[in-house]
């Protein structure tokens, strides 16, 4: 079951797909940066308050060329707020410019891929 497109700018979207006793699997597609991170922050932000137990989150960035600052911070919020409520968290398809960035800020060895 998809619960399909939560939020879409211009260049940007955020999908989250749902399967019963799978985790929770978050799609990004554009430039997760300064103009776009409140957009997947709010979506991650609405599945984790209306969770009754731990998620399992898995956020595929195969369709993100950049990420800025903004962008980590946001996937490192998540990533400590899922493990603090006992859920797993995992980054996939995690390439070029964000793959660079989270590797020279350190970030890589917090946020696996799965």
């Amino acid at each position: 079951m998809s619960a399909g497109v939560e939020h879409d700018a211009l260049d940007f979207t955020v999908r989250v797909d749902e399967q019963p006793g799978a985790a929770v699997v978050v799609v990004v597609t554009g430039d997760l940066d300064y103009s776009h991170f409140r957009e997947l922050e709010a979506v991650i932000d609405h599945r984790l308050s209306s969770a009754d137990g731990p998620v399992d989150l898995v956020v595929d960035m195969a369709s993100v060329p950049y990420c800025d600052s903004c962008g980590m911070r946001v996937l490192l919020g998540a990533s400590q707020r899922v493990t603090a409520a006992g859920g797993a968290f995992h980054l996939r398809g995690v390439h070029g410019q964000p793959s660079r960035a989270l590797r020279l800020t350190g970030l890589d060895r917090v946020l696996r891929e799965a």
